[in-house]
């Protein structure tokens, strides 16, 4: 298809071109070929300007005007004074054919470059559209369900503060049991210690107390007589096992 619109341009230009030739061709036989300059005659003076200024310039204008264009060669190449016009058309013919079989390969080329480039960027345009449209869907998808993101986004937040929040109050109390527990085991073993640093302060009081008692009241006769009394007692515990032993036997 774009061959065939080359070769029809070029024909088309090749005609306009041929008829602009022969109209120029056609303009030129309006003018004498033997028309005389009139700056020419003028360099020559007195009689001689007068006398081929009248000549000159009376046949100039009785040739110019007295006879019409010559008519037009057409195959006539035995005219010298007008080229044929089929030889212009032949002339013309040989360029276009020698412009036509040189500039054909490259321009078929470049235009078949030109479709493939113009083809890959359709393809990546058409591939940028197929982009944007399925962006612009899911875009459209996500604004459809942002009420629905935003409620569920809020009920998770509330929820996630209200476990945090139970969290750190479970913390808490359970941080304040073990230092209630820690505190009543303190003042449990400090009230025991206590009691017993009484009792031993009560019962060291007591002992010198009566060992004073006894050392201010007990004379050295009562110091004999409980001696005596002492191995007494003695002499009896051990009589004791002895009898047994005896009446066994």
């Amino acid at each position: 298809m774009i061959r065939k619109s080359f070769k029809t341009a070029f024909v088309a230009l090749a005609c306009s071109l041929g008829l602009t030739l022969g109209a120029t061709e056609a303009f030129a036989q309006h003018a004498p070929e033997g028309a005389v300059p009139h700056g020419a005659e003028a360099a020559k003076g007195g009689e001689g300007h007068g006398g081929g200024h009248e000549g000159g310039h009376g046949e100039g204008h009785g040739g110019g005007h007295g006879h019409g264009p010559k008519p037009m060669n057409m195959t006539d190449f035995s005219n010298k004074e007008t080229p044929p016009y089929v030889a212009l058309l032949v002339n013309f013919g040989l360029l276009a054919f020698a412009y036509y079989s040189l500039g054909k390969k490259p321009v078929a080329e470049a235009l078949k470059q030109r479709k493939e480039d113009i083809g890959k960027e359709i393809i990546e345009a058409q591939k940028l559209l197929d982009d944007a449209l399925a962006r612009g869907k899911d875009a459209r998808k996500k604004l459809k369900n942002v009420d629905g993101d935003k409620k569920e986004a809020v009920e998770t937040l509330v929820e996630t503060g209200e476990g945090e929040r139970d969290k750190i109050v479970r913390e808490a109390e359970e941080k304040a049991a073990r230092v209630g527990r820690d505190a009543s085991f303190l003042v449990e073993q400090e009230a025991k210690q206590l009691r017993l640093d009484i009792t031993k302060e009560t019962v060291e009081l007591a002992v010198a107390k009566a060992e004073a008692l006894l050392k201010a009241t007990v004379t050295q006769a009562d110091h004999d007589r409980l001696a005596e009394e002492f191995l007494a007692e003695l002499a009896t515990k051990s009589e004791k096992p002895a009898v047994k032993a005896g009446g066994a036997a």
